[in-house]
């Protein structure tokens, strides 16, 4: 009976099962090497033990440990080693023992090795952080980084160490490279500096990008400013990074033309960088287009007005002249296009006024004014030439 109850505690609780994610680990570079793998109990429960370390140069975090899954942090010192290394460390827990052997391939103090790509001096370093900007950045302030500048016998470790305190990494490494003659340094500007927009009769807001280009890889930043009190304008980003900028080194800021804080023709300037600037005018846009079937015209004649709508709805139109052109309506309702007829008849007494003056021909328009909500719009106003019969 005491036995069948011990079978039926280890079924209910049985030991712990020590286990590692990684139990052999291969490395290769020089400097300081960095990774991380995972002790679990293959069962459940719970797993207490530390990890020794058979070298001095291999260090783990943490090092004493409990829990059922728990992930360690390693790192590797190979300052002053070379060739082919064997060591390990022995992982002691209450579900057993084992061994966590590391094989490592020290290289060349002078020489490091990141990603497939071997650095031996700046200019390999220049070239990787344009490969990989995110692992050149993490690299750059790491004290493996700073032993190869040492063993290349970097003059400058006053100014590495300068840069590698700035918290903005991207900033830090791509001032590092510039100033040791690797790279350029990356200038914003504006592909176009004049721009126009037409405002139509009923928009209530345009929008526009100012095109920036970045004449190099690397790090940039950029302040775009409307200059004066431009109640019109609205910029949606003033700051721009490079992380705004695509794989051809272009980016877009976007703006908004509020077509109700207009005033006729408007220009505005935007101020790139503090010197760089940028020109906005904005224009209203042709309501309609209008024209006559012919510009001259006897005193007793019939005309057409043409007249085409370009905005995306319908429109109402008003038309005025003087009384002896003579049209059905003062309002008309124009859908995409539309012709007008009117007609001209003088009067006895305005024709022998003319000739009396020994007056050839006269001179009058017509004025054509769109309507929207209640107010005026867009007009044009055509001429006409009345000549005597």
């Amino acid at each position: 009976m005491s036995e069948y109850r011990a079978l039926a505690h280890l079924e209910q609780y049985p030991p712990p099962k020590l286990t590692i994610s990684e139990p052999k680990i291969s490395l290769q570079g020089s400097g300081m090497l960095y990774g991380e793998f995972e002790i679990y109990n293959g069962v459940d429960g719970d797993l207490t033990g530390t990890i020794t370390s058979m070298a001095d140069f291999i260090s783990f975090s943490p090092n004493t440990f409990s829990g059922n899954r728990v992930r360690v942090e390693y790192t590797v010192d190979l300052t002053g080693l070379n060739g082919d290394i064997q060591s390990g460390a022995v992982v002691t827990t209450s579900g057993g023992e084992r061994v966590l052997d590391f094989y490592i391939t020290a290289n060349r103090a002078d020489v490091l090795e990141r990603d497939g790509l071997v650095m031996a001096d700046l200019g390999d370093f220049g070239e990787y952080a344009r490969a990989h900007p995110v692992e050149a950045r993490k690299l750059f302030g790491r004290q493996d980084f700073m032993m190869w500048l040492l063993n290349l016998g970097y003059p400058s470790m006053d100014m590495y160490e300068n840069f590698a305190g700035d918290p903005n990494k991207e900033r830090a490494v791509d001032n590092f490279l510039v100033l040791n003659g690797i790279k350029t340094k990356a200038v914003v500007l504006p592909v176009v500096r004049d721009l126009s927009h037409k405002i139509g009769l009923w928009d209530d807001v345009v929008t526009g990008s100012v095109k920036l280009k970045k004449t190099a890889w690397g790090f940039a930043e950029a302040r775009l400013e409307v200059l004066g009190d431009v109640k019109w304008l609205k910029l949606t980003n003033d700051k721009i990074a490079s992380s705004d900028f695509d794989g051809q080194n272009m980016a877009e800021v976007h703006y908004m033309v509020i077509a109700d804080k207009l005033e006729g023709h408007d220009s505005a300037q935007l101020l790139l960088n503090g010197e760089h600037k940028i020109n906005i005018r904005v224009t209203p846009a042709a309501a309609f287009e209008a024209r006559l079937d012919k510009q001259s015209f006897f005193f007793e004649d019939n005309g057409k007005l043409h007249i085409k709508n370009n905005t995306e709805r319908d429109i109402f139109v008003d038309v005025s002249c003087e009384h002896f052109v003579k049209f059905d309506a003062k309002r008309y309702l124009i859908g995409q296009s539309a012709e007008i007829d009117f007609s001209i008849k003088y009067s006895n007494f305005k024709t022998s006024s003319l000739s009396f003056k020994k007056q050839l021909y006269a001179e009058t328009y017509i004025q054509i004014v769109a309507v929207g909500d209640g107010q005026a719009g867009f007009s044009k106003r055509l001429a006409l030439t009345l000549w005597m019969n």
